[in-house]
């Protein structure tokens, strides 16, 4: 796997998008910067992008992966690596759907999947600092005790072409929900929920039951 590694740049996902434009897509590669002048998140949000924090993109060729199932999939898988981590810990590992990172309640993470002739994964997880928006829908937070090197290699170690061809959703469906069903009523969505939340179907959209007794599917978008 060809590991990029830059200073400063607008984002690791369009620098990927721009070396897979100059045919680096004939391999899977991972973009990886110390800051970014433009990181976003999902639907374009900006991403504070401090120093010593980790900002990853990885670039895979599309292959028959259903990206609401990648992005479940790739937290789930972050998780656990950080679930083992902070073991002996008081600190509580969560999932926000569709693809925020949660400890204790407050966001440390993000996911970013994003679909054109390739795939890209994007990752940017607080480990230094985290920014002090008050305003935030979800509060910050970050893992200081995490080292940066050591979290990357883990990600990309078990990121591969391999990984992207999901065998098992079913697995995966049930790791996503013991990380995500006790932190549900924290959830802040941009469209309110009205019912309980009971988890995930099989192409990683939320669940969620009304008072009627009535299941309805949220699905989330992937723009390129």
């Amino acid at each position: 796997m060809h590991i990029f590694y830059v200073h400063s740049i607008n984002s690791t996902q369009d620098h990927a998008k721009a070396l897979s434009d100059l045919h680096l897509s004939a391999v899977s590669f991972w973009v990886q910067s110390a800051t970014q002048t433009k990181g976003r998140g999902q639907r374009g949000r900006k991403w504070e992008s401090d120093l010593g924090n980790l900002y990853l993109t990885g670039c895979f060729f599309k292959q028959t992966t259903i990206p609401g199932q990648l992005s479940i999939a790739v937290g789930v898988l972050i998780s656990n690596i950080l679930k083992a981590r902070l073991l002996n810990t008081e600190l509580k590992i969560g999932i926000k759907w569709p693809n925020d990172l949660l400890i204790s309640g407050r966001k440390y993470g993000g996911i970013l999947i994003e679909m054109e002739e390739n795939i890209y994964v994007g990752i940017g997880i607080n480990l230094s600092s985290h920014p002090e928006n008050h305003l935030a829908a979800m509060p910050a937070a970050h893992l200081p005790t995490v080292i940066r090197d050591w979290l990357m290699k883990k990600i990309i170690e078990n990121i591969d072409d391999q990984f992207l061809e999901i065998q098992d959703f079913n697995v995966i469906q049930q790791l996503w929900w013991s990380f995500a069903k006790d932190c549900v009523n924290d959830w802040r969505l941009r469209e309110p929920i009205n019912g309980d939340v009971i988890g995930i179907d099989s192409l990683g959209q939320l669940l969620i039951k009304t008072a009627d007794g009535k299941i309805t599917a949220r699905h989330q978008t992937f723009t390129s």
